[in-house]
């Protein structure tokens, strides 16, 4: 493969995507490393913030939610990984990392990981492309920040769903977990204002008049030139 060929975009994402990774750390063929497995309940902390911890985990089920002073930055689902923004075993954590749900993970240590990464001529394009996809994430998050309040719900509460959730043909539909209350702290907006616009979206057609989970309605959102964007 030429240099040319190696870094384009589409090359880089199929060869060096999320799921590849989790391939080469979990292959026990080349260059084996240890690892184990943890069951966790919801609210269970995996690690806190600020703190120096010497393993980074791949989600197996479940979801987590992570926190920087007491406030929701992001979330980490299935087949995605917790830690490896701190993979320096000396570097400590930004996030506080808890579950949402019942989950389970494969826990690694970290000198583990980058001797196995480094051990291939690659490696380290593993971790490039793994970074370029959270920030690629945070700055489309971001892209939506600046816009009314009413606006930044449902953008998010899209951007969250095709994420986090499920769909069908006329329903996006976040997880139960994904409450109204962590979205407002997500979002850094009260409670009240919260359960307000949600009422506004329920009467609007946005979100179905469903109280124990958030579910939204293809059709209104395509009628909304912003929104209908993030449906793609």
């Amino acid at each position: 493969m030429s240099y040319m060929q190696l870094f384009d975009k589409e090359v880089m994402e199929e060869t060096f995507n999320t799921n590849q990774l989790i391939n080469l750390l979990l292959d026990k063929k080349t260059y084996p490393i240890p690892s184990t497995k943890l069951l966790l309940n919801k609210r269970d902390i995996l690690f806190h913030e600020n703190q120096i911890h010497d393993y980074i985990y791949i989600v197996e089920s479940g979801l987590f939610s992570n926190w920087k002073k007491e406030h929701v930055i992001s979330f980490t689902k299935q087949n995605e990984f917790i830690g490896i923004d701190s993979i320096l075993g000396n570097e400590k954590s930004f996030f506080t990392v808890q579950a949402l749900a019942k989950s389970e993970v494969w826990r690694f240590a970290k000198e583990d990981v980058m001797r196995k990464l480094m051990s291939t001529q690659e490696g380290v394009f593993y971790l490039y492309n793994e970074m370029k996809t959270n920030n690629e994430y945070l700055i489309q998050r971001n892209v939506y920040q600046m816009v009314e309040t009413k606006e930044r719900i449902m953008a998010n509460m899209i951007q969250l769903a095709k994420r986090y959730g499920k769909e069908d043909t006329q329903h996006l539909i976040l997880p139960k977990n994904l409450t109204k209350k962590i979205i407002a702290n997500y979002l850094n907006i009260t409670m009240t204002t919260m359960y307000y616009i949600c009422k506004q979206l329920i009467q609007e057609g946005f979100l179905e008049p469903i109280s124990h989970q958030l579910v939204m309605n293809k059709a209104v959102i395509k009628e909304n030139k912003m929104l209908a964007s993030l449906l793609k």
